[in-house]
């Protein structure tokens, strides 16, 4: 008896629902609603992995000629008294002195440009405890920049000008401390570096290869500077230091 019921409660129900007479379960919200609720983020491209062009040079200087006549120098931190350079065999020798932490860059006075690849070739000859830095859309607002170190770090760097007017730190680190890389070559011996500035991209080479940062080709956005001259320079943290750079050069981007 009860198996005869309850074939008759399933033939009804298959005929109620065959007629549209069957509710309809509500799940409360739309599938538009939940997918809003959610707070999905965009899904943006991974930064791909780049080479430097070959030729195309907007501008090189050997360093051979009077370096004032291309070059001024912007003193960043320290005392312009702590410099000592000089030209010998078509290097610029750059030393400083104790005690202050010192920061000095060569500003070209005849160049700007919106994209560009500035590339040095350095080499160390004194302590370790230093770094060797690339420009690149310096103006009076500030710059980006780009600093190797011959203990093996980097670091990529914007200056704020309005920053330092107000007494704070200028530095904004995009990578947010010294990050240690095999690409760079230690010790006493020759490093190439670049600093690529294309569109809102701003990335890094050594000798010839992109560095990577967090397991990816490290390519920074920022939008605050499009333009400007290009530039190099060498920092230290109170001790005597011993560098030369051998060559600058302003490359087109492909």
């Amino acid at each position: 008896m009860k198996n005869k019921f309850l074939i008759v409660l399933l033939l009804g129900a298959f005929v109620l629902a065959s007629c549209g007479s069957m509710p309809t379960v509500s799940l409360g919200n739309s599938n538009k609603d939940i997918v809003e609720n959610m707070e999905l983020q965009e899904i943006k491209p991974e930064p791909t992995e780049a080479v430097l062009p070959e030729g195309n040079p907007y501008y090189r200087d050997e360093l051979e000629d009077d370096i004032n006549n291309d070059w001024g120098l912007k003193v960043v931190s320290g005392l312009e008294s702590q410099l000592i350079w000089n030209q010998i065999n078509g290097k610029l020798r750059l030393q400083t002195l104790p005690p202050n932490d010192t920061n000095f860059i060569f500003m070209n006075k005849k160049h700007t440009y919106k994209d560009v690849i500035v590339t040095a070739e350095v080499e160390n000859a004194g302590p370790l405890d230093n770094a060797f830095s690339l420009i690149c859309r310096a103006s009076e607002a500030g710059w980006y920049e780009f600093r190797i170190s011959p203990s093996g770090y980097y670091e990529l760097l914007r200056f704020d000008q309005y920053k330092q007017d107000e007494g704070k730190n200028a530095y904004t680190n995009f990578v947010e401390k010294r990050v240690g890389s095999t690409k760079i070559v230690g010790g006493l011996n020759k490093n190439q570096f670049s600093l690529s500035c294309v569109g809102d991209t701003i990335s890094a080479f050594v000798n010839g290869e992109q560095l990577y940062w967090e397991k990816r080709p490290l390519a920074i956005k920022d939008d605050t500077f499009s333009e400007g001259t290009i530039g190099f320079g060498f920092l230290g943290y109170g001790k005597e230091l011993d560098a030369t750079f051998n060559w600058v050069e302003a490359s087109k981007p492909d």
